[in-house]
């Protein structure tokens, strides 16, 4: 079986590594990089080493990510064990700031909505992502969002390669060149999970699939430049998340990593402590309570002490988890790849009566609006599910088209980028659509 082969110069080394380990049946851990540091690292107590056949399974049970996924992804199977599908378009996320709708869309661009009360939004301006000679910029994750610039992370070309950060004014007023104080790096590989800003550091951070984690600068003489380089033995696809001076993310090396913001530190001192799970890590971190709150494709949700990196304890969903956790500040929800989301209380019990199935697999991260859990499934449906009970409120949207990409809301209104390229805006109080606005130039 091949799906979309790329050349092998495009095969990055721990793919590589993936394959071979899979295709000779060899159950060697998978060594992911060590510091020479006495930074705490986790090797036992809920997680686990390398385990053959789990990420086999994407064949069989996850066949849809094969196929509609526009990620360089190895697929192991027992054909070839290097079958690849390319990068393609990216999905369409969006961020709301101030009254403005930021879109980055399947067709290269970057857009800007003023939201205007019951009517259509009205296009401010328009950025194209496009690079000459190269095909299909775009991004998967949502872009940051500071005082003044957006940040968004590019998830590079058709091969992967060539990711960019891109920081452009929020109120820039029409398509054009960069202005002062806007700037683009460009690293090797592309930024799959999208950044996070650490406006007291001064720093914007992004993982990328050349299995690196960067640090930019946003201010001073570092503005735009990379600070420094955190490496791991996977690409890292997971959004990172910031809180007190530490950044969390996960790995495809099978690791939630904690790295110090603090200024000066070399790479050795810079790790906080990492923590290895039983399977890819692509979810984003949550911050609850002294935890950090993470998924795995080894189907478990963990919590682990945020400081230390210490097992609270680990959830079992039965599936892999892609879609990050979400809090009301009381319970945590998850939404597994099996389409089944779940209400957790701190101690990982779950809540409601039964996990509420929505039929399709969940990768779009939901939200919670007014005590009600919207979430976004790979079957082009929109679900509106009351937090306390988890049982319907009302029948689900169908938008015909899939949602991958994370959800968000300003008010009662919830924003859905499909990969119809059409933006929905549905009020979730009376679950009618408010509007839809294509996003085709």
């Amino acid at each position: 079986m091949n799906v979309g082969k790329i050349s092998e110069g495009h095969v990055s080394t721990a793919a590589k590594t993936w394959a071979d380990q899979d295709k000779s049946q060899d159950t060697t851990t998978l060594q992911a990089f060590t510091p020479p540091s006495p930074a705490r690292d986790h090797n036992q107590g809920g997680g686990g080493g390398w385990q053959p056949g789990l990420e086999r399974r994407w064949i069989g049970k996850a066949r849809w990510l094969l196929l509609s996924f526009s990620i360089s992804l190895l697929v192991l199977t027992a054909c070839t064990g290097r079958d690849l599908i390319n990068f393609g378009d990216g999905w369409s996320p969006t961020a709301i700031s101030d009254g403005t709708l930021f879109v980055i869309t399947k067709d290269e661009e970057l857009l800007a909505f003023k939201l205007i009360t019951g009517d259509n939004p009205e296009l401010i301006w328009r950025h194209s992502l496009k690079i000459p000679d190269e095909s299909d910029h775009g991004a998967f994750g949502t872009p940051a969002l500071g005082k003044e610039f957006i940040y968004v992370g590019d998830k590079g070309d058709r091969s992967g390669d060539n990711g960019r950060l891109l920081a452009l004014k929020k109120d820039r007023q029409a398509e054009g060149p960069l202005s002062d104080n806007e700037w683009v790096a460009t690293i090797e590989g592309g930024i799959i999970g999208g950044p996070a800003l650490a406006e007291d550091q001064g720093l914007v951070l992004a993982g990328s699939d050349d299995n690196n984690f960067y640090a930019f600068g946003t201010t001073g003489d570092n503005l735009g430049e990379i600070v420094w380089i955190f490496p791991t033995d996977g690409q890292v696809w997971s959004p990172p998340t910031v809180g007190n001076g530490i950044v969390y993310f996960g790995s495809l090396d099978h690791h939630i990593y904690a790295l110090s913001l603090e200024e000066g530190l070399d790479t050795a001192d810079r790790l906080k402590w990492r923590y290895p799970t039983g399977g890819a890590v692509a979810s984003k971190p949550l911050l609850l309570d002294g935890m950090v709150i993470v998924g795995s494709f080894d189907r478990k949700v963990y919590a682990l002490d945020a400081v230390t990196g210490d097992f609270r304890w680990s959830f079992d969903g039965g599936d892999w988890f892609w879609a990050g956790a979400i809090t009301d500040g009381t319970f945590i929800y998850v939404a597994s790849m099996g389409g089944t989301v779940y209400a957790l209380d701190k101690g990982g019990i779950p809540v409601w009566n039964s996990p509420f199935d929505v039929g399709s697999p969940v990768v779009s991260t939901p939200v919670i609006v007014e005590n009600k859990l919207v979430v976004g499934t790979d079957g082009g449906k929109l679900y509106r599910i009351d937090t306390r009970n988890g049982e319907s409120l009302t029948v689900f949207k169908d938008l015909g088209d899939r949602v991958k990409a994370p959800l968000s809301y300003d008010g009662s209104i919830v924003f859905v980028g499909a990969e119809d390229k059409n933006v929905y805006a549905f009020d979730v109080r009376s679950w009618d659509l408010v509007w839809q606005r294509s996003t085709r130039r």
